[in-house]
């Protein structure tokens, strides 16, 4: 296949850099026409509640991606990790031990995927896919596919009803976490070095970047940020369901590759995939108020992906 003409290069870049700004903002235009609540006050507080676990999520999936890997077990492990806090709370533990916990569990499957991947020599895709499985039977195991509830209503109101400064917690908790991600990969020197190991894992090798040692520590991050956010997940639903977040790993990685990633590493960027997870956040929240069909749901956001993709492989050029 030839490359595209430079003309068309420039064009399809422009178009992938515009996507995730002119998309969020097509999209709160149509909704906020079509739909007399969407603008409601509760209605937009409901929004920044709820999207801050796919834009936790997503954070992490930004540097996976960057590497070139991708993780297809977050909405599986969120839903176990969410089961495992509300069981952690139900058998009488406290709420801040049941999170510290949790979050330690979230890393040790992010390194044990990070681990197999690396190590093992396999790619991610089948890594994260078993994961997929064995947290998905976990969770409905440890349930017997029942709702767990939780009953600590200072864990429930600190991480989904709260404010600070007038703003949600969960709202707070996205910022450190972006915050936390723009300066590991801006400011320091493992961050910037994911950049040159996802463009080229051979020279950055050769240059000295241990590689083994930084997948499995973005593998970890990984884990982290999916154990914080299957926290603010269960505070939301107010229980640990194995089946809580069932497209969550599709609108994760939806949100990266609208912020302008390269699938096959070296190029993705934290502020544009929250831009992306908006965007995915809004069309979730507008298609319900609309009462959009599930499948049509995915349909939607499976071509918001497909013109992402080709726009990306077009600015890049053919290969």
């Amino acid at each position: 296949m030839s490359a595209p003409a430079p003309t068309l290069r420039r064009a399809a870049a422009l178009l992938r850099d515009l996507l995730p700004y002119a998309g969020l903002l097509a999209v709160v235009v149509y909704f906020a026409l079509s739909s007399e609540f969407f603008l409601n006050t509760r209605n937009l507080e409901r929004l920044i509640t709820d999207s801050a676990t796919l834009m936790l999520v997503a954070f992490g999936m930004t540097l996976v991606i960057l590497l070139g890997e991708i993780d297809l077990s977050v909405g599986a492990v969120v839903a176990l990790l969410s089961v495992l806090l509300a069981q952690f709370m139900a058998a009488g533990m406290g709420w801040p031990l049941a999170v510290a916990l949790v979050v330690v569990i979230g890393i040790g499957i992010g390194g044990l995927n990070g681990v197999i991947t690396v190590l093992g020599d396999i790619p991610s895709f089948i890594t994260t896919l078993g994961m997929m499985a064995v947290a998905t039977g976990l969770a409905y195991v440890f349930t017997g596919a029942v709702s767990v509830a939780i009953m600590d209503d200072v864990f429930l109101d600190l991480f989904y009803d709260d404010r600070v400064l007038g703003l949600p917690v969960p709202l707070w908790i996205v910022a450190a976490a972006f915050v936390a991600c723009v300066l590991y990969l801006n400011r320091t020197v493992p961050g910037r070095e994911l950049v040159a190991l996802g463009a080229n894992p051979a020279a950055a090798a050769l240059s000295g970047v241990p590689v083994k040692r930084r997948k499995i520590t973005v593998f970890a991050i990984m884990g982290a940020l999916v154990a914080i956010a299957a926290c603010l997940s269960a505070a939301r639903l107010g229980s640990g369901a194995p089946g809580s977040v069932p497209a969550l790993t599709l609108d994760a990685i939806a949100a990266v590759i609208i912020g302008g990633a390269n699938l096959f590493g070296g190029r993705a960027f934290v502020g544009r995939t929250l831009m992306g997870a908006a965007l995915i956040a809004v069309l979730n929240n507008g298609m319900v108020l609309l009462n959009v069909n599930i499948d049509a749901q995915f349909i939607i956001k499976g071509l918001i992906i497909l013109l992402a993709v080709v726009l990306e492989r077009l600015a890049a050029g053919a290969r």
